[in-house]
């Protein structure tokens, strides 16, 4: 089995792990990746809920693994962690050297328990081991082949402990909780006691030291290809948006060290995938390194949720730029079709109120005084009618218009209003009105604006055609990935479909622009 395809193999190894382990499935999953890209992990979970069981299991997969586990206390001291000092060392040479076999600094697979009890010391040590895979020793330092190193604890660090470091650290943080539904419940409480788990994963499916070291190499060369770059800066801007509103306490924090680290993740899940490139997919990965504080953790999800939704191939077909080009277009070719003329014409001046209630002035209508209609009442008097139209007369009494009577009024020109028989001249102003007139434009003109419509259509359909491409390459990966649940691919693909729609909605807004001169020139040939 060791000849397996390695997605296939990655498969298998799942299957044996999550033997008898109910609910677990992405948990596991997790713990298997954290340990294949060379990363840290930390399980958030009270007692009894099969962290350690995770961790204890996980070293089967690799051949002949040394393993170290430790449940840390108040009291631990990094001769339990690091190993004692040899005292014939110390004796003999005069050097402080600690006896390392068998502990941390000697281990692939490390599971420490209630990390956040660890002191200073322990502490100290554990941030150059995790960073740098080092481990001082006295006058040495010594490499450490340390694989997987998963922590555990019921709570997450306290602030103002001096633990920020370290916890940031742990690249991916997970929730472990107690079996939900009842058949798995059922199923757990009558598992047989004493069971062995020397035989859980086969040795022809292991993982030698040799195909570990191989793999970290070929994970370094997985591609990250634009559009991921750009999904991974929208995300980063996304939070970084979020926390502009908030005060700091409440911010989700990402260090640059940890935007790295997550890039390596994405890589790691793209090479056990099979593929050489990080796909759209991969990225869900990134909600369980986000969040610091239990209460931002759906909201991280959330984030990337909307990124990958919203950005997760804008940056294959960058359409800004396309619309940028065509908006220019457009507004040259508005101006060179449109010209505008300006008319003098006679209007009825108008008065307004302190609430922008709009009059008329009918000059004299109180002998030496003007009276005031609403300009909407005004426009509603038809010329020619012999009806009277009752309507309230206004009064401008120190600046304010109040209603003085209703009385009924014909209209008998342009701006002449009659009452009782009297006419009244509605006070009117010469004001300058815009005129459009369409004029055809230039052959010149035309020819230059056939060659840019073309060209901006031209990218819109090479733009189609990379989207097609791309979701032939990326469909057979959405609902086969071993780390990410397939109800995420529906996002990946309502993200494919919504760049393919941006462009072809781009594609007809061109073609519409292109129409908005041809109309004019079909027009002018047709009319000689």
């Amino acid at each position: 089995m060791a000849d397996l395809p390695i997605p296939q193999r990655i498969r298998a190894l799942l299957d044996r792990l999550n033997h008898q382990m109910y609910e677990k499935e992405y948990i596991v999953s997790m713990v298997l990746l954290s340990a294949l890209a060379g990363e840290s992990i930390f399980l958030l979970g009270p007692p009894g809920v099969a962290k350690s069981m995770m961790a204890r299991r996980l070293k089967h997969v690799f051949k002949n693994a040394k393993t170290f586990e430790y449940l840390m206390g108040k009291f631990s001291t990094p001769d339990e962690i690091f190993g004692p000092v040899s005292i014939s060392k110390l004796k003999d040479e005069d050097k402080y050297e600690r006896m390392t076999k068998n502990y941390l600094p000697g281990s692939n697979i490390v599971f420490l328990d209630e990390i956040w009890k660890a002191s200073p010391p322990i502490q100290n040590a554990l941030l150059t081991v995790l960073n740098e895979k080092i481990f001082r020793n006295g006058e040495k330092e010594i490499k450490v082949d340390l694989r997987a190193l998963i922590s555990a604890s019921n709570e997450l660090p306290l602030k103002g402990e001096g633990l920020e470091a370290l916890w940031d650290r742990f690249l991916i943080r997970i929730l472990v909780e107690n079996i939900e539904g009842d058949q798995g419940f059922e199923e757990m409480i009558g598992l047989p006691g004493g069971q062995s788990e020397e035989e859980l994963v086969p040795e022809d499916i292991q993982i030698s030291p040799k195909e570990y070291n191989l793999w970290r190499e070929q994970i370094d060369n997985v591609k990250l290809p634009p559009h991921i770059l750009g999904l991974m800066t929208f995300l980063r801007n996304s939070i970084r948006q979020r926390n502009s509103t908030l005060e700091p306490e409440e911010a989700i924090y990402v260090s640059d060290r940890r935007w790295r680290k997550i890039v390596q993740l994405l890589r790691a899940s793209a090479f056990l995938n099979g593929r050489d490139e990080v796909h759209v997919m991969d990225v869900f990965l990134a909600s369980d390194c986000i969040w610091s504080q239990l209460e931002h953790k759906e909201e991280s999800h959330a984030l990337v949720l909307g990124a990958i939704t919203g950005a997760g191939y804008r940056k294959l077909v960058n359409v800004q730029p396309i619309r940028d080009e065509m908006n220019i277009l457009r507004k040259e070719i508005d101006e060179a079709i449109h010209v505008k003329h300006i008319d003098k014409v006679e209007e009825a001046r108008t008065f307004k109120d302190e609430k922008g209630t709009s009059f008329v002035k009918a000059q004299r209508f109180w002998g030496d005084s003007d009276a005031f209609i609403q300009k909407e009442k005004w426009h509603e008097l038809t010329e020619g009618n012999e009806e009277m139209t009752y309507m309230p007369i206004f009064e401008k009494n120190e600046g304010h218009y109040r209603p003085f009577q209703t009385m009924g009024v014909k209209k008998k020109g342009a701006f002449l209003i009659e009452n009782k028989g009297k006419e009244y001249k509605i006070e009117a102003e010469w004001v300058d009105k815009e005129r459009i007139e369409k004029q055809a434009p230039s052959d010149g003109l035309i020819k230059i604006w056939n060659s840019q419509i073309k060209l901006l259509l031209e990218i819109c359909e090479e733009g189609i055609k990379s989207i097609e491409k791309r979701q032939d390459l990326d469909e057979p990966h959405l609902k086969t990935h071993l780390f990410v649940p397939k109800e995420h691919a529906e996002h990946v693909a309502a993200s494919l479909t919504s760049t393919t729609n941006d462009l072809l909605n781009l594609k007809l807004e061109v073609q519409k622009t292109r129409y908005m001169y041809e109309s004019i020139t079909q027009g002018t040939a047709g009319a000689s």
